[in-house]
């Protein structure tokens, strides 16, 4: 099982961790948004999870991808174009959130460095698109989970960190 979380955390440059026989890994990705009147950045959270891993072997695996929503139909479409077909026990949702963000919620079971591999592609190409995101209308953020913090700046003052 260690082996398999060292690959895992090499391909996806994050630490994985064991917790009470569950291994998982969060990823933060800065996202800019901005309209005509302001913009901010945020840190949008992928956090993965998976269990039951032998070499080889099916495992469960478990995902929420915090995505801006014009982000989630590129995201999905990498997913589908892996050279791996999904696996028959294979769970994908979307769920709509306040300002314009989604949680994209995965389940599968198969071997983890298929699933991880296919989140580290739909990565790929969302990194690959223009950083900006413009948005209609951009209001004050509350504190939640798929946004870790936010820097609000009148238009061209602010940068992501």
């Amino acid at each position: 099982m260690a082996q398999e979380a060292a690959k895992i955390s090499k391909l996806m440059n994050a630490e994985v961790e064991w917790t009470s026989g569950i291994w998982s890994f969060r990823k933060k990705r800065a996202v800019k948004l901005e309209n005509s009147k302001s913009g901010f950045c945020c840190s949008l959270n992928m956090e993965v999870s998976f269990y039951g891993i032998q070499e080889g072997e099916s495992a469960v695996n478990m995902a929420e991808v915090f995505l801006v929503s014009e982000e989630v139909p590129v995201f999905t479409s990498a997913l589908k174009q892996q050279a791996l077909l999904f696996p028959t026990n294979y769970l994908q949702q979307v769920r709509a959130m306040e300002h314009g963000l989604c949680c994209l919620q995965l389940e599968s079971l198969e071997p983890v460095e298929h699933f991880v591999g296919r989140l580290f592609e739909g990565l790929l190409v969302l990194e690959q698109q223009i950083p900006v995101i413009a948005l209609q209308e951009i209001l004050d953020l509350p504190d939640n989970s798929a946004v870790m913090h936010y820097w609000h700046s009148r238009k061209g003052a602010g940068a992501c960190v």
